[in-house]
């Protein structure tokens, strides 16, 4: 009885973690949490180690969270507008002002000391990687 159980809970954990991952794309959300929160921490250390900590974590999680879902986004984008210039700019126009905006949002909540300057690696780094990741996903599909 207690194996089936087991089997029972492996399965459903597996089956859990194959669905987020159609809504997630871990390998680039845990790549993008690691870089942006070592980037906001380092931006916020000059306000204590305990607020840089709490604003790198919040980038972080915010990345790995949301970045990994607005990927999938992005890439749901580039593959059903018609048009490889057309889905390539709105995919990564799109997947960039959603992203600027809820890290904003996040870094103005209580905790980040400084949230315009913690935004801005987002407002220079996403565009650029979205593209990144918008072309190679387009090439692909091919």
């Amino acid at each position: 009885m207690k194996m089936l159980i087991d089997r029972t809970k492996k399965s459903v954990l597996n089956k859990t973690i194959s669905f987020s991952a159609k809504l997630i794309d871990y390998p680039s959300a845990f790549a993008g949490a690691v870089i942006m929160g070592v980037i906001v921490g380092i931006i916020n250390m000059k306000h204590g180690a305990w607020p840089a900590t709490t604003a790198a974590l919040k980038q972080a999680a915010y990345t790995f969270l949301f970045g990994g879902a607005i990927i999938r986004l992005l890439y749901f984008i580039v593959l059903t507008v018609p048009g490889r210039i057309s889905s390539l700019l709105l995919s990564v126009l799109i997947a960039s002002v959603v992203t600027i905006t809820l890290v904003y949002l996040v870094h103005s909540l209580k905790g980040t000391p400084m949230p315009v300057e913690s935004t801005l690696p987002t407002v220079f780094l996403a565009p650029p990687g979205f593209l990144f990741l918008a072309v190679r996903k387009k090439n692909r599909s091919r």
